[in-house]
C-alpha cells in the first residue's frame, strides 16, 4: 500500500515536472528569440535613423547650393562654385565624398567639381548619354520639368565609386532652363551607419533601390558600367542567409524608394541551453525518489531567483525611463544650442531680412524644443498637455518677436486635460508659431486694443484648431496654394501631415481653422 502511494506521488511529481519543464523551455526559447529580435530591430532602426539624418544634412547642402546659384547675380564659374562648396563643407566631415556636376539640356558635362579638384575623371565635355542608362537619362529629363530637388537612382560614378545624386534644374535669370546640377554623395558615407562598431561582424544588410537594383557601399548592380575596382565584402549575397531571417524597412527619401533589410550573419543558437535543461531534467527524474526534499528547496530557491530577476527588471525599466528623459533633455539642449548659434549669426548681419528670417527659424526650433522639454517633464514620456504647451509657446513668441508696447488680450480655450502625442504636438506647435508670429508682425497695431484667441475642441472623430486675431485679415482673393510665403506653405504641409486641412474665413472675424486627426491622441 505504501509502495502504491509512493508511485502515485512519483507520477504526480513527474506530471508536474513535465509541465514545468515544457513551460520553462518554451519560455526560455521565446525569451531568447525575443532578445535576438529586439537586438536586430534596434540595430536596424538605429542605422536607418542615422542614415535618414545623413540624407537630411546632404539635402540641406544641396538646397544651399541651389539657393546660392539662384541668388548669384550671374551663374558662378567652376572656381566660384568650388569655393562655395568648400565653405559649405568646411565644418562637415564628408572627406571629399561629394562631386558636383553641371550639365546642359543635352546632358553634356559643363562643370565637374570636387572639394579638392576640378574634373578629376576628365569627363567635362562628354555627354551623360555615354555614362548612364536610358532610364537614368529619362529621370533627368523629367527633373528639368520640375522645380523640386530629387534624389535620383544611385549611379556608378566614373570617379570610381557609387553615389547618391541629388539633382535640380538650373535656370537663367529669364527663368529659361539651362540644364541641371547634380550633387553626388559617396554612398559609403551613408551606408557605413549600418556597419559601425561591432555591427559589421554580427549583422548583414541589403539595400534594394526601386525593388530592382542591389546597392552596396562600392557598387550598384543596375547593368551600367562599374568603375570601382573595390568589392564590398559585406554584400549580403556572400552569406547565403535565408530570406525569412531578414527584417525590412521601406523608406522614401526625397522621391527615391529604398528597401533596407537586416539580418544576423550567423544567428545565435540557443539549443545548447535547451539541451542542458533537458539533461538536467533527466537527472532529476532519475534521482526523483531520493531527492524529493532537495527538489522542493531547489524550486523554492528558483522562486527566490525569479523574484530577484523581476526586481532587476524593474530597476532596468527605471534606468530606461531615465535614459529616455535624458535623451529628450539633450535634444532640447541641442535645439537651444542651434537657436543660440542663429542668434550669434544675427549679430553678424545688418540685414533686416536676415534678422527676420533667423527670428522665424529660432521660433520654429523653439516650438519643437518645447515638445521635448514637455516630454522630459511628463510622467508618461510620450504625452504632452496641450494647453500648457500652447501658453509657453505663446510666451516665447512674444519674447522673440518683441511685444513693442502692444496691448494684446490673449484667450486660450483648451481643456487643461487635453493631451496629444509628441508628433501631433510638434506639428500643432509649428502651425501656432507661424500664426502667432504673423499676428504680432502684421495684425497688431500700437495704441489699439489687439486680441488673439486659440481654441482646440473635438468634433466627432477629429479635432479642430481655431485661431483668430483682431487684424484686418487677408485679401479676399488671397490664394494659399500659390502663395510664396514659407509660413503659409509650412502650415499647409503640417495640416496635411495631420491628415487634415486648413481653412480661412474673414466674415466679421479673421479666423484660421485646421481640422486634424491626432496621430496618437487621448482625452483624459
Amino acid at each position: 500500500m505504501k509502495l502504491n502511494k509512493y508511485l502515485i506521488v512519483v507520477i504526480l511529481l513527474l506530471c508536474f515536472g513535465g509541465a514545468l519543464l515544457h513551460q520553462l523551455i518554451s519560455s526560455y526559447q521565446e525569451l531568447e528569440e525575443n532578445k535576438l529580435k529586439d537586438k536586430l530591430h534596434k540595430t536596424h532602426s538605429d542605422a536607418i535613423i542615422s542614415a535618414k539624418a545623413g540624407f537630411d544634412v546632404y539635402a540641406a547642402i544641396v538646397s544651399s547650393i541651389k539657393s546660392h546659384i539662384k541668388n548669384s547675380p550671374t551663374f558662378p564659374n567652376e572656381s566660384e562654385l568650388q569655393n562655395y562648396l568648400n565653405d559649405l563643407l568646411n565644418e562637415i566631415k564628408f572627406n571629399d565624398s561629394i562631386v558636383v556636376s553641371y550639365n546642359d539640356k543635352d546632358h553634356v558635362f559643363k562643370y565637374v567639381i570636387t572639394q579638392k579638384s576640378i574634373d578629376p575623371a576628365n569627363i567635362k565635355g562628354l555627354s551623360a548619354r555615354e555614362l548612364m542608362s536610358t532610364h537614368g537619362l529619362k529621370e533627368f529629363e523629367e527633373l528639368m520639368k520640375s522645380d523640386s530637388i530629387n534624389l535620383m537612382t544611385p549611379i556608378n560614378v566614373k570617379e570610381g565609386w557609387v553615389g547618391f545624386p541629388f539633382s535640380f534644374k538650373v535656370e537663367n535669370k529669364q527663368e529659361t532652363t539651362n540644364g541641371y546640377l547634380t550633387s553626388i554623395l559617396n554612398v559609403k558615407y551613408l551606408l557605413n551607419y549600418f556597419y559601425e562598431g561591432d555591427k559589421e561582424s554580427e549583422f548583414v544588410h541589403k539595400f534594394i533601390v526601386k525593388d530592382s537594383f542591389d546597392l552596396t557601399r562600392e557598387v550598384i548592380y543596375n547593368e551600367t558600367p562599374i568603375y570601382n575596382k573595390h568589392v564590398d565584402a559585406e554584400y549580403y549575397k556572400n552569406f547565403n542567409i535565408p530570406e525569412d531571417e531578414f527584417i525590412y524597412s521601406n523608406i522614401n527619401v526625397f522621391g527615391l524608394d529604398l528597401k533596407i533589410g537586416s539580418a544576423f550573419k550567423n544567428k545565435p543558437d540557443t539549443s545548447n541551453m535547451v539541451v542542458f535543461f533537458g539533461y538536467l531534467w533527466y537527472i532529476l527524474i532519475s534521482l526523483a525518489i531520493v531527492i524529493i526534499s532537495h527538489q522542493y528547496f531547489g524550486i523554492k530557491d528558483l522562486n527566490i531567483k525569479l523574484r530577484g530577476a523581476n526586481a532587476d527588471l524593474e530597476k532596468s525599466l527605471v534606468k530606461i525611463e531615465t535614459l529616455i528623459k535624458e535623451i529628450h533633455h539633450r535634444i532640447k539642449n541641442n535645439m537651444q544650442m542651434i537657436s543660440g548659434v542663429l542668434s550669434l549669426q544675427q549679430e553678424e548681419s545688418e540685414s533686416k531680412e536676415v534678422h527676420s528670417a533667423l527670428d522665424e527659424s529660432i521660433s520654429r526650433i523653439h516650438s519643437m524644443a518645447l515638445v521635448h522639454e514637455q516630454l522630459y517633464n511628463s510622467a508618461s514620456l510620450k504625452e504632452i498637455k496641450t494647453k500648457e504647451y500652447s501658453e509657453q509657446l505663446l510666451e516665447f513668441v512674444e519674447k522673440t518677436i518683441g511685444v513693442r508696447n502692444f496691448n494684446v488680450k490673449k484667450i486660450i480655450n483648451i481643456d487643461k486635460e487635453l493631451i496629444f502625442d509628441a508628433d501631433t504636438t510638434a506639428n500643432l506647435g509649428l502651425i501656432l508659431n507661424e500664426l502667432i508670429t504673423n499676428s504680432y508682425k502684421f495684425a497688431f497695431k500700437k495704441d489699439k486694443d489687439n486680441s488673439l484667441e486659440i481654441s482646440i475642441f473635438k468634433e466627432s472623430d477629429h479635432y479642430t484648431l481655431e485661431y483668430s486675431d483682431s487684424g484686418s485679415g487677408l485679401p479676399d482673393d488671397f490664394n494659399f496654394e500659390e502663395s510664396e510665403s514659407l509660413g503659409v506653405h509650412l502650415i499647409l504641409i503640417l495640416a496635411e501631415q495631420l491628415h487634415g486641412e486648413m481653412t480661412y474665413s474673414n466674415k466679421g472675424k479673421n479666423v484660421f481653422k485646421v481640422h486634424f486627426k491626432p496621430l496618437e491622441a487621448s482625452f483624459s
